[in-house]
């Protein structure tokens, strides 16, 4: 009994340890990679210095095109932001931004008024794509603040990568494989960050309404904190939202919110295609200039 007990303690252990190298070498190979956001930004990005660099959720991935942009003001920009994220993340975003050491002299922040009012900032579904960085202080201590329960994948996963490649299986096992044959891939951006949806969506929103915009989010100062200590203006821009108003009171932004009324510039309510993106991205130049 004694010998079968053993031999199952050396059998777990040796599985364990070679279940874990694999987990490294999946962290690894993703750490080298352009295929996740994070891993585009320090690896990917052959420039070091930008005019500005937009960052947000899908809505600022998809709405302002960094070569559109250039073209007309003779800037140089780049896109760095993340879909299914929020201002939270996005903080985090830029500190891995500039610890890549990458610099800007303008941020323009995407924001959402739903984002800007919520008060109980959450862990966001794509938050997973910084686990290759979680050896990174910034990272760690984001996950350790924002990361719910008792069991936290990914920040035990600083110890034991297994546990968090295991949770996001899916996730970072296969595209790990994809990075380590072809390290350049990247996930749905180009190689200045941007991303377009097709002309084919509609949006289902019937009626108008006006929001009055309300920050109740930290993130936001957070963002705005940091751009500070590191002399980079903030421009925070609101991209179109189909048949809505966002008023601003006291606020001062970019304001695109209903820049545009044709549902045929909407992929959905709050993404426009790939036609509206060229109308923001013209329209924005014009401010940068």
């Amino acid at each position: 009994m004694k010998q079968f007990l053993k031999s199952i303690g050396l059998y777990g252990l040796i599985s364990f340890l070679f279940f874990n190298g694999i987990a490294f070498l999946c962290l690894f190979f993703l750490s080298k990679s352009s295929f996740y956001k994070p891993s585009f930004v320090k690896n990917g990005v052959v420039n070091n210095s930008f005019d500005y660099v937009v960052l947000g959720s899908s809505t600022g991935l998809t709405t302002l095109d960094t070569k559109l942009i250039d073209s007309v003001t003779g800037m140089k920009g780049l896109n760095i932001s993340m879909d299914d994220s929020s201002l939270n993340s996005q903080y985090l975003m830029l500190q891995h931004f500039i610890n890549s050491n990458k610099k800007t002299k303008c941020l323009v922040l995407a924001v959402t008024p739903w984002d800007l009012k919520n008060a109980s900032p959450k862990l966001n579904n794509n938050d997973y794509r910084f686990l290759p960085f979680v050896n990174r202080k910034y990272v760690y201590d984001y996950y350790s603040t924002l990361e719910p329960n008792f069991f936290k994948p990914l920040l035990y996963s600083r110890l034991v990568p297994l546990i968090g490649v295991s949770y996001y299986n899916t996730e970072l096992f296969y595209p790990s494989v994809l990075s380590a044959i072809n390290p350049n891939k990247r996930n749905r951006f180009d190689d200045m960050g941007n991303y377009s949806y097709p002309s084919n969506g509609l949006p289902n929103k019937l009626t108008s309404e006006e929001i009055t915009l309300k920050i109740n989010n930290s993130y936001f100062n957070k963002i705005s904190n940091f751009c500070k200590s590191h002399n980079i203006k903030l421009v925070s821009y609101i991209a179109p939202i189909y048949k809505t108003k966002v008023v601003l009171g006291k606020f001062k932004m970019v304001n695109h919110s209903n820049l545009i009324n044709d549902s045929n510039m909407f992929y959905d309510d709050i993404h426009v295609n790939k036609i509206g993106r060229k109308i923001c991205s013209i329209e924005f130049s014009k401010y940068l200039n």
